[in-house]
């Protein structure tokens, strides 16, 4: 009798001659699974597609996913964007040491001279030695362009997206302020349509 319950639960094949028999799973298992799948379902409404408004904050403070990014967004009082910083107590350097790390920069690490030439008098982007700019002259405005790039002109972020730190930053865009006034050989002519005359030197 034991036999024919043996061939009956059997699934009818092998594996290397281990045969497989359809035993029944315990309850407790069966339960378990159905109890999971269960608070998956929850879980998937209640944090995915129920918004329970301000009620639903009892329920280990879940508010539904419009809910939560609103809460996350209130934290951010001003939208961040690139260069939005404020520069107006930055001065510009003048000492040897710091004017060598920015021309270093300009010329290799960013690569900016590809648009303004080594010698800054300008080949896609504009002359940086004379009065004309054209996003502003001040100390401040060439920190906020190095920073901001401008993209649809071809300037990306710091020159070529390689991020630069504060000390940095503040080397290369006194550096191009050391090179004002040079007046180097065959330099850009400028553009009145969208160069405005600025004292540089500020």
């Amino acid at each position: 009798m034991a036999q024919e319950q043996k061939d009956v639960l059997l699934e009818g094949h092998d594996a290397d001659g281990i045969q497989e028999y359809d035993n029944a799973l315990p309850k407790w298992w069966l339960y378990g699974f159905y109890i999971t799948m269960l608070l998956g379902v929850l879980y998937m409404f209640y944090y995915h597609v129920w918004d329970g408004g301000d009620w639903n904050v009892l329920w280990f403070g879940a508010r539904g996913q419009v809910a939560e990014y609103s809460s996350e967004m209130s934290h951010v009082k001003t939208p961040l964007k690139p260069g939005a910083r404020d520069f107006s107590s930055w001065q510009k350097k003048t000492d040897e040491a710091s004017l060598k790390i920015g021309e270093t920069i300009f010329q290799n690490k960013n690569l900016c001279f590809t648009c303004h030439r080594p010698d800054l008098g300008g080949l896609v982007g504009p002359n940086l030695t004379d009065d004309y700019w054209i996003h502003g002259g001040k100390f401040q405005d060439v920190l906020k362009s190095i920073t901001t790039g401008y993209p649809e002109k071809g300037m990306l972020p710091y020159g070529n997206n390689n991020h630069l730190t504060d000390d940095e930053l503040l080397d290369v865009a006194s550096y191009v302020f050391s090179k004002h006034g040079t007046h180097p050989p065959n330099a850009k002519p400028v553009d009145p349509a969208r160069e405005v005359l600025v004292e540089a030197g500020s």
